[in-house]
């Protein structure tokens, strides 16, 4: 397999990514991955890309504006810019010679999941996988993403309010008809079963499936809960892209 750094230019600004392709010729099923907030875990992701990699599926891990290696700053930035940012991403795979433009797939960590809904409404997914995905009000598309305690009590709050299931996301979800695979994390204090249950139970598709992961935070701090996650996510796509 390969490994290639890759600088991704938007307007006035460069995200920092990584390709991983596996040994193989001819166009090939890729996977992006959006990734959590406020930081990135790009080692993680590059590892999750070589199992893609072992079973013919290429991948692009990035860093979100402010995150990691890519320009920005936290504070300074909205929802919105980053929903430019997974976009920008996105069409930069489909870009690519390598990549067969009718299989391309999301996968989606928490905020990165959120981004996933949102971007499943406006581009041609084959399918997604969505762990722990976040989810936040409308009102908040477009202010600047502060990461102080008022801004996580707020979210928390809305999390486990009776509106949490009425905003952009579940919507796009609704349209969404492709495989959906949503795995949720058993002890997530984050991303709570109400928001992980309503993203399932809103998906539009008809090949959709939610796994538990048992005794798993929201970050999978345990490498053995990582290593299950890996393993359900490759196994979803091998069998959806």
């Amino acid at each position: 397999m390969k490994s290639e750094p890759v600088k991704i230019k938007g307007d006035g600004y460069n995200l920092s990514g990584t390709i991983i392709k596996p040994d193989a010729s001819g166009k090939l099923p890729s996977v992006i991955f959006y990734h959590g907030m406020i930081s990135q875990s790009k080692p993680r992701y590059i590892k999750r890309g070589e199992e893609f990699a072992k079973v013919g599926i290429a991948s692009l891990c990035f860093d979100f504006r402010g995150c990691g290696k890519s320009d920005g700053k936290l504070g300074e930035l909205s929802l919105r810019d980053w929903l430019d940012d997974a976009l920008l991403t996105l069409d930069y795979l489909l870009k690519q010679d390598f990549v067969d433009k009718e299989k391309v797939g999301i996968s989606g960590k928490s905020f990165g999941g959120y981004m996933g809904a949102l971007v499943c409404g406006k581009r041609n997914i084959k399918s997604m996988v969505l762990q722990a995905p976040g989810i936040y009000s409308d009102d908040w598309l477009n202010k600047k993403y502060t990461w102080d305690d008022d801004f996580k009590k707020r979210r928390d709050e809305y999390r486990k309010s009776d509106k949490v299931l009425d905003n952009v996301a579940i919507k796009a979800i609704e349209k969404f008809k492709n495989p959906l695979l949503i795995i949720g994390s058993e002890l997530d204090d984050s991303c709570p079963r109400n928001v992980i249950e309503g993203y399932c139970e809103h998906a539009g598709s008809e090949n959709k499936k939610l796994e538990w992961i048992k005794g798993a935070d929201h970050s999978l701090q345990n490498e053995k809960h990582n290593e299950e996650y890996t393993k359900l996510m490759v196994g979803w796509f091998k069998n959806t892209l």
